[in-house]
């Protein structure tokens, strides 16, 4: 969270539960959030009304299909730039990027390996520290 901070001062990160509308019919509540300063508009008291710049889920044995097949789909539809997939099971973080509108997997990692993501210069993460690994 400290390289979002310094990435873009004025943006917002929102850990679950939060909703986050992006139709009329569609609400989905990513683990964690990521809004760009430029669209704070979008925030609402009680909601975000509109896509994120960056959703990430959590997943767990109850919810890995749901969040690699539908929750990516609704995603990609709504036009969400960047979705991560952090997998605890398999000590995985896997990030996609919208790419002519179909997410590529721009970054991939576990334990021991260097997590760099393209679209954010000087993000470095460690993910044993992100797994609880020593």
């Amino acid at each position: 969270m400290e390289f979002f901070e310094a990435y873009d001062p004025e943006g917002l990160i929102f850990i679950a539960p939060l909703d986050v509308t992006l139709g009329e019919h569609t609400v989905v509540q990513p683990d964690l959030v990521f809004i760009s300063g430029g669209r704070r508009g979008i925030v609402k008291e009680e909601r975000i009304d509109g896509p994120c710049d960056l959703a990430v889920e959590v997943m767990s044995p109850a919810n890995r299909r749901k969040d690699r097949l539908q929750k990516m789909e609704i995603y990609r539809k709504a036009g969400i730039p960047h979705y991560w997939l952090a997998d605890p099971e398999d000590e995985t973080l896997e990030a996609f990027s919208l790419r002519e509108g179909l997410y590529a997997r721009v970054a991939a990692g576990s334990p021991g390996d260097s997590f760099c993501h393209p679209d954010f210069p000087g993000l470095e993460l460690d993910l044993a520290k992100v797994f609880h690994r020593r």
